[in-house]
């Protein structure tokens, strides 16, 4: 009787748990990952490929369908369209993002394309073409500013005493110990600045230079790409921003930012790494306080020993996680946070070249009404498409992106997502539509002082909201650059790549060193780093 008991139960058992024993055995032809990344943007890929590239066993769950997130383009007809990248800085020999790059074996896989002068900015009554060379450029503004010539060549050398400390803590941090220890020593005064200014925002750093508000428009020009007003936005956020790109090199790509996107995924699939597309993560397993898996939206679950999240951060916490994983402390830290902005992006094909209205070198114009930055990005908050920042760009002088004679052209800017009441989402697709393109009939029309006849020759247009951003990339209110980059949440205030959750790993743009294509694949290269660090001690 015991022995036909045992038999019954014995039967019960394997009904029941034999598809799971299955499922989770290697042996049965299930595999069973190291790492399981979420999404395949900048950071995912550039943490699986390093992670690849070292022999751990990797999967990347991808909700679109093709790689990239942010770092991505689209095809219309016979035109290809840049999503995001304006520039990358650092791709000089000595440039950071060069190393990253050369560390996650792409290096020689992607076509950069050196720009100089960067850009060629507008305001009122200045133009002004700014050189990519930081001496170039400081000799340029002590020419068009002689009264504030000694307060430009204080802040420039501001600027490399940064750049110099920063990069000494890099290397402390890194592999070349050695090169720290001999700038702590030799020339330890370069990190005064970095101490001082640290927790101030970036105009509270510049009034100890400069007075003038016209030179102060020209040089936070790019306040715009660290996503705030020289008022809020972080000192050293925007400080390691400007000299990535000054000092270290301002590049675009043959085949634009997709051709980063699409080296990192041929190395993890060269080393035995799976990408997953069309697949959405919605819950991130948790087993005792552990990341043991994901679970997607059509129910198939995958199990590793490290899970890496490319999703956003208040979504992988609060529904990929859920709070009640989380310790209380952080929860408030997260809900304590503030998003930063969203951009609005025209994307048109024209059947006209426009190329001899660039300057030589540049392929980008940026257009502000004022002096004062502060109402330059009152105007974005407020969404008045006649008066705010916007830049044009012409992405046919650095990649064959359209037909001969003809261009893709980009008029970008930054707009709330609450604009008109989130733009009019309660009131249907068809008004949320006519709304973007009135908005971006205003910009088109803008644009025609520097393009003439630009509605004309338009014969693709995308127009791409914020809704549209949080729409494709999930970003809560269609954040270009994750958390916003005030003093309070910029640098070692950024969320950390690791989590409470013992082997859940964070990267991308909500992490340290923040947003930006170089930062979010320096991000994903970090969090590799951890991760082989912790397997060296098993």
């Amino acid at each position: 009787m015991k022995i036909k008991n045992l038999i019954g139960s014995l039967i019960i058992f394997l009904i029941c748990f034999f598809p799971m024993l299955i499922k989770s055995s290697p042996e049965s032809g299930f595999k069973v990952y190291d790492v399981i990344v979420i999404g395949a943007g900048g950071g995912g890929l550039s943490a699986g490929a390093k992670l690849a590239k070292n022999g751990m066993k990797v999967l990347v769950v991808e909700k679109h369908s093709k790689v990239g997130g942010y770092m991505t383009n689209f095809q219309r007809g016979d035109y290809t369209f840049e999503v995001s990248l304006h520039a990358m800085d650092g791709l000089d020999q000595e440039g950071y993002a060069r190393a990253i790059l050369t560390e996650l074996g792409i290096i020689n896989r992607v076509k950069p394309i050196k720009l100089d002068p960067m850009y060629r900015a507008i305001f009122p009554d200045m133009v002004i073409d700014i050189p990519a060379d930081a001496k170039a450029y400081e000799e340029l503004l002590k020419k068009k500013f002689p009264d504030e010539a000694e307060g430009i060549e204080r802040l420039f050398q501001n600027m490399r005493s940064i750049d110099t400390a920063m990069g000494a803590l890099t290397n402390l941090l890194g592999g070349e110990r050695a090169k720290a220890v001999k700038i702590i020593f030799t020339k330890p005064w370069v990190f005064y600045p970095v101490v001082k200014y640290w927790n101030k925002t970036l105009s509270q750093m510049l009034a100890d230079f400069i007075d003038d508000q016209r030179l102060l428009a020209v040089f936070t020009a790019l306040s715009g790409f660290a996503g705030n007003e020289p008022d809020q936005v972080s000192a050293m956020f925007f400080t390691m921003m400007w000299n990535s790109y000054h000092f270290n090199g301002y590049y675009y790509f043959e085949g634009g930012s997709q051709s980063i996107s699409d080296a990192l995924a041929e190395v993890i699939k060269e080393n035995g790494g799976e990408i997953l597309l069309n697949s959405l993560v919605t819950k991130i397993l948790i087993e005792d306080g552990k990341a043991v898996g994901v679970r997607t939206e059509g129910g198939e679950e995958y199990l590793a020993r490290f899970v890496i999240s490319n999703a956003n951060a208040p979504d992988t916490f609060f529904k990929l996680v859920g709070k009640e994983n989380l310790p209380e402390d952080y929860i408030k830290k997260l809900e304590n946070m503030k998003i930063g902005t969203s951009a609005f992006v025209i994307y048109l094909g024209v059947d006209y070249d426009y190329r001899d209205k660039f300057p030589k070198g540049v392929h980008e114009l940026m257009i502000s009404e004022s002096y004062d930055q502060h109402q330059n990005f009152e105007w974005y908050r407020l969404g008045e498409a006649e008066k705010v920042s916007f830049a044009i760009a012409n992405y046919s002088l650095v990649s064959p992106v359209a037909p001969p004679g003809k261009n893709v052209i980009c008029l970008t800017t930054m707009m709330p997502y609450n604009y008109k009441g989130d733009w009019y989402e309660s009131e249907g697709y068809a008004r949320y539509k006519a709304l973007k393109e009135e908005v971006a009939k205003v910009l088109v029309q803008r644009a025609e002082k520097y393009l003439p006849d630009l509605s004309k020759h338009i014969e693709v247009m995308e127009v791409g909201s914020p809704r549209t951003m949080e729409h494709f990339t999930l970003n809560p209110k269609g954040a270009i650059l994750g958390w916003d980059n005030i003093p309070e949440q910029s640098m070692m205030k950024r969320l950390e790549q690791e989590t409470p959750i013992k082997n859940l790993y964070l990267v991308g743009a909500w992490t340290f060193p923040g947003g930006g294509q170089s930062a979010v694949l320096a991000s994903g290269l970090m969090c590799a780093q951890k991760i082989l660090a912790q397997e060296k001690k098993r």
